[in-house]
Order: C-alpha cells, then sequence, then structure tokens
C-alpha cells in the first residue's frame, strides 16, 4: 500500500477557503464606511464654500448698489432694497423691484427649488453712519431646512451727517431672536 504525503497537497482546505472570503468580507466592509465617510465629509466642505460663495455675492452686490446711490446724484425719490423671489423662484436682491443682479443658482434634484434659500437682515447704526447687515443662506439640497451660513458685514457711509439723505430700516425679523435686522432698508436722498 502507498501513502499519500502532505508535501503533495495541492489547493485549499474549506477552512483556509472560509477563512480568507471572512476577512474579505470584513475589509470590504471598513472600506464602503470609509468611502461613505469621505463623501459626507466632502459634500459638508463643499456645501459650507458654496453657502459662502453665494452669502458673499449678495453682500458685495448689496454694499456696491447701496454706496453707488448714495454717492451718486440721482432723480429717484428713494431706493429700498429688500431680497426676495423672482417669477422663476429665484432668490434675487431687489432695489425698487428691480434685480440689482442675475445669479444662475442651482437647483435641487427634482427640480423644484433653488439649492440656497436666501435672506438678508439690514440695521443702520446712526451714531457711527454705518450700514450693517446680515446674509442667511438655509440649504435647500443635502440638509434640507438646515441654516447653512450667515455673513455679516457692513460699511461706513462718510460724511452722511452732511445731510445726503436719510436711511430707515423696516420690515420684519428674518430670525426669530434677532430683533435688531429687519429684512427692508430705505435710502432717500435729500
Amino acid at each position: 500500500m502507498r501513502r499519500i504525503s502532505k508535501k503533495n497537497k495541492k489547493g485549499f482546505t474549506l477552512l483556509e477557503m472560509m477563512l480568507s472570503i471572512a476577512i474579505i468580507v470584513m475589509i470590504s466592509g471598513l472600506l464602503v464606511t470609509l468611502i461613505v465617510c469621505i463623501k459626507d465629509s466632502f459634500m459638508t466642505v463643499f456645501n459650507q464654500n458654496d453657502s459662502a460663495d453665494y452669502a458673499m455675492l449678495f453682500a458685495r452686490g448689496f454694499e456696491q448698489s447701496f454706496l453707488g446711490k448714495v454717492v451718486n446724484e440721482t432723480s429717484d425719490p428713494s431706493y429700498e432694497y429688500h431680497v426676495g423671489v423672482n417669477g422663476a423662484g429665484s432668490y434675487r436682491l431687489f432695489c425698487n423691484s428691480h434685480s440689482v443682479f442675475d445669479t444662475a443658482q442651482s437647483r435641487t434634484q427634482n427640480g423644484t427649488v433653488e439649492k440656497w434659500e436666501i435672506k438678508m437682515g439690514y440695521k443702520w447704526d446712526d451714531s457711527r453712519n454705518m450700514v450693517l447687515y446680515k446674509v442667511y443662506v438655509w440649504d435647500n439640497y443635502y440638509n434640507p431646512g438646515k441654516l447653512a451660513y450667515i455673513y455679516e458685514g457692513g460699511f461706513m457711509i462718510p460724511h452722511f451727517s452732511d445731510q445726503i439723505g436719510e436711511i430707515t430700516v423696516s420690515g420684519s425679523n428674518i430670525v426669530s431672536g434677532d430683533t435688531d435686522y429687519k429684512d427692508h432698508i430705505k435710502f432717500k436722498p435729500a
């Protein structure tokens, strides 16, 4: 009779196969979890940067338009600024019902609403001749309804005490608890 030695054995045993499959499944599970975490992190940073860009766009548009109206003598009786929704459902900065600038904001996946809901609050500090404002950006895409970014800014109007006009702030509060900032600001040249 002939004996079979273990040295001539070829292939894997069932136990070795099951162990290698279990290791592959565990590593695959860890990789999937890692990929999901990286995607969530990317989307969070992307949304923060995108919301900050939109907030700064509205802030700079407001500053340049408002200062342009105050500095340049015009025949219009007054200028009123607010953020509203135009006929296409897009958020725009308006001056006397005319859009200050046009933005091409992306829409949500189903295409029904803008990616960002944007509102501005205004405050007039007559002791320092400063217009203060806040731009609020709510997410309608990744975390619907969540306040994504608040941009605060302001600018001084030099020589405003020389009777170049009158500034009033009116309307409602943008967020509850913040009663200083209203949603309309009006400049009336002297």
